[in-house]
C-alpha cells in the first residue's frame, strides 16, 4: 500500500508544467513589452518557435529558429535600437551557445533600461569563462565557478547550465576518490540539487541529475524515482531524455537483480505501466 500511494504521488505530478532546458523567462518577460513593433513580433515569434520545437525534441530545427531570431533581432537593431530586441538577441544566443555575444546583447540591453541586463551580462560572462577554462584543463577552477552560479544566479538559463556542468564535474571527480571521500563528495552534491528542486520542483531536468547522483550512491529505486519524475515533467533534449530511459532500464535491473523476490513481483507491478511507456525491454 505504501508504494502505491509512492506511484500515485509520483504520476499525480505529471500535471506540472513540462521543463524545457531553457525554459527562459516565460511569458511574464515578454508581456510587460507590450509596445511591440512588426520587427519585434517577428523575432519574438521564431523564439516562440524555437522553444516549441525544443520541446519536442527536434534539436536542429529549434537551433534554426534560434538562428532566425538572432538575425530577426540584429536586422531590426539597424533601425530600432530598443532593450526587447537585445534581450531576444541574447536569449537566443545562449541557445546558440554563443557566450560572448550574448554577454553584449544583455549589457546593451541594459543601456537602453533593462534592468536585469547587467546582471544576466555578468553571469553569462562566468559562464563562458569557466566553459574555457575547463577546456584548458583546469577542471577545478571551473568547478568553483559552475558552484558559485548554482548558488547565486537568478538568471534560470545560466543556473540550469552551470548545474549540469557542475553535477558532471563533480561526478566525474568522484570516480577517481577513495569510498570515503567519494561518499562525501556524493552527499554534498545531493544536497545541493535537492536544493535546485525544491527551488523549482516543475524542472525535470533537476529530477533527472538527482537520479544520476542517487544510482552512483547506489540508491536504486529513489534513483529510478526520480527518473520516472524526470520523464513526466519534461526533459530539455533528445538526448537526455534517451540517457533518462536507459537510467531508469539500469535502475530496475539492478533492483531486480538485489530485491527478495517478494518485494520485486509487489514493485514490478506497480511500475509495469512505466516500464511500457519507457520503452525497457528486460
Amino acid at each position: 500500500m505504501a508504494e502505491e500511494k509512492r506511484l500515485r504521488s509520483l504520476l499525480s505530478r505529471k500535471k506540472l508544467a513540462s521543463c524545457t532546458y531553457i525554459t527562459i523567462l516565460g511569458l511574464a518577460l515578454f508581456i510587460s513589452f507590450l509596445a511591440c513593433s512588426s520587427p519585434l513580433r517577428e523575432a519574438k515569434l521564431y523564439f516562440t518557435r524555437g522553444q516549441q520545437t525544443l520541446r519536442q525534441y527536434k534539436t536542429a530545427q529549434a537551433r534554426a529558429y534560434f538562428q532566425k531570431t538572432r538575425e530577426a533581432a540584429a536586422e531590426a537593431l539597424k533601425s530600432q535600437p530598443i532593450a526587447q530586441l537585445y534581450v531576444l538577441k541574447g536569449l537566443a544566443e545562449i541557445q546558440l551557445e554563443e557566450w560572448s555575444a550574448a554577454r553584449h546583447s544583455f549589457s546593451l540591453a541594459y543601456s537602453l533600461g533593462f534592468e536585469k541586463g547587467e546582471k544576466w551580462a555578468a553571469e553569462v560572462a562566468l559562464f563562458g569563462l569557466a566553459q574555457s577554462l575547463a577546456e584548458f584543463g583546469l577542471s577545478q577552477q571551473a568547478g568553483q565557478i559552475y558552484d558559485y552560479l548554482i548558488s547565486r544566479s537568478q538568471f534560470e538559463p545560466i543556473t540550469l547550465l552551470a548545474a549540469q556542468k557542475y553535477v558532471d564535474y563533480n561526478l566525474k571527480r568522484s570516480l577517481s576518490l577513495g569510498a570515503r571521500e567519494k561518499e562525501a563528495v556524493l552527499h554534498r552534491l545531493t544536497t545541493r540539487v535537492r536544493g535546485l528542486i525544491r527551488e523549482n520542483y516543475h524542472q525535470g531536468f533537476y529530477h533527472y541529475l538527482l537520479s544520476q547522483i542517487l544510482a552512483h550512491q547506489k540508491l536504486y529505486r529513489q534513483s529510478f524515482e526520480e527518473a520516472v519524475l524526470a520523464r513526466e515533467l519534461g526533459l530539455p533534449t533528445e538526448e537526455i531524455w534517451r540517457d533518462n530511459d536507459r537510467q531508469l532500464i539500469f535502475c530496475f535491473r539492478q533492483l531486480k537483480q538485489n530485491l527478495p523476490p517478494e518485494e520485486w513481483r509487489s514493485l514490478a507491478q506497480l511500475y509495469q505501466r512505466l516500464i511500457t511507456l519507457s520503452l525497457i525491454h528486460i
